[in-house]
């Protein structure tokens, strides 16, 4: 048999060894993105299901406004027939848009829909839709949420820039996640930090991330000049009030 030499063998135990190294960590990464497949895959799929279905319940809303151009917002359905959203998008002061409402939901249709109250203080509005058949939301124990002794992660979902793309007039779309910074007592309003706010969520949900529930309703947020990503939500408490106060009812 004929001799290696030592250099030869050394090249040839360093090929093995790479080639043997290069095998266990293909099949490590191979276990490793089967089992993101079975476990985060099946996570993301739950997640998207829970987006389609939340999408169900919030509307776009357009007002026509006598010499304006159209209005535009989200809105959302608080009990079958009724739904949430910021009175501003009806025009400032105590004269709201005389022209017809029109929401669309996901499926690109129209639903005529009528102002029952509104509220400029507070900057609430409440639209009563003719179709009941529009599922709700589910609401949050605001007052929980007050003093918050721990982090509480927020998402909106609306109809934000759609002249711009972000979102389309059948498909809301969902924002970067934010947090809860603190609650104003004396305004009834939320204020959060990092969450993607623009125009066109102005009337959307806000949703406690961790169970999907309903925090409040997106006020604004303060121009970037001032600060960066800070917005203002309406407590849904203070929503369930206004709520009783125009229809009789009770939300829940």
């Amino acid at each position: 048999m004929a001799k290696t030499k030592p250099g030869r063998a050394t090249a040839m135990l360093a090929g093995l060894f790479a080639a043997g190294f290069a095998a266990t960590l293909f099949a490590y990464v191979d276990v490793e993105w089967t089992h993101w497949l079975l476990v985060k895959g099946k996570s993301a799929n739950v997640d998207s299901q829970q987006m389609q279905k939340l999408r169900q319940s919030i509307l776009n809303v357009r007002a026509d406004c006598t010499g304006q151009p159209a209005h535009s917002g989200t809105a959302f359905v608080v009990k079958p027939g009724y739904a949430a959203t910021a009175a501003h998008i009806f025009g400032e002061g105590q004269q709201p848009c005389s022209g017809p409402i029109r929401l669309v939901d996901y499926k690109g249709l129209e639903h005529p829909a009528t102002l029952e109250g509104m509220s400029s203080d507070d900057d609430l509005a409440l639209l009563k839709l003719d179709d009941a058949t529009l599922p709700a939301l589910r609401l949050a124990n605001a007052a929980n949420y007050e003093s918050p002794d721990s982090i509480v992660r927020l998402v909106t979902i609306g109809y934000p820039l759609m002249q711009e793309g972000a979102s389309t007039p059948d498909r809301a779309s969902i924002s970067g996640e934010g947090s809860l910074s603190r609650f104003m007592r004396d305004r009834n309003v939320f204020v959060t930090s990092g969450l993607n706010l623009n125009p066109g969520n102005s009337g959307g949900p806000i949703f406690i991330r961790d169970d999907w529930t309903v925090l409040g309703i997106v006020r604004g947020k303060l121009p970037n000049t001032v600060g960066d990503g800070i917005g203002f939500v309406a407590s849904i408490r203070a929503f369930e009030n206004f709520f009783r106060e125009k229809t009789g009812q009770e939300l829940r």
